[in-house]
C-alpha cells in the first residue's frame, strides 16, 4: 500500500482487545490532510470501500486515537 499522514478529524475507538481498521475519506484542510471516519451502514462493507480513500490501523493496545493526531493513511490507489 501507497501511505499518506494525516490528521484525524475526530477521536476513534478501536474495538477493545483487537486490532481495528477504520476507512476514511481524506480532504484538505488549511493545507493538512485530514482523515475523516467513513460511516458504516446497513449495506456493509462494499459501499464503505467504495467512499474511501484508505484506511488507518490501530493497534489491539492503543485505547483511541486522538483528534488531530497524526496517523497514517493506507490508500486503496496510488496518490
Amino acid at each position: 500500500y501507497f501511505t499518506v499522514k494525516a490528521l484525524a478529524s475526530t477521536r476513534m475507538f478501536p474495538a477493545r482487545g483487537r486490532k481495528t481498521f477504520v476507512t476514511v475519506k481524506l480532504r484538505r484542510e488549511a493545507g493538512r490532510l485530514v482523515a475523516e471516519p467513513v460511516a458504516t451502514g446497513l449495506s456493509g462493507a462494499i459501499t464503505t470501500m467504495l467512499k474511501a480513500d484508505g484506511f488507518i490501523e490501530i493497534p489491539e493496545n492503543q485505547q483511541f486515537v486522538e483528534e488531530n493526531e497524526e496517523v497514517t493513511v493506507h490508500l486503496f490507489k496510488k496518490a
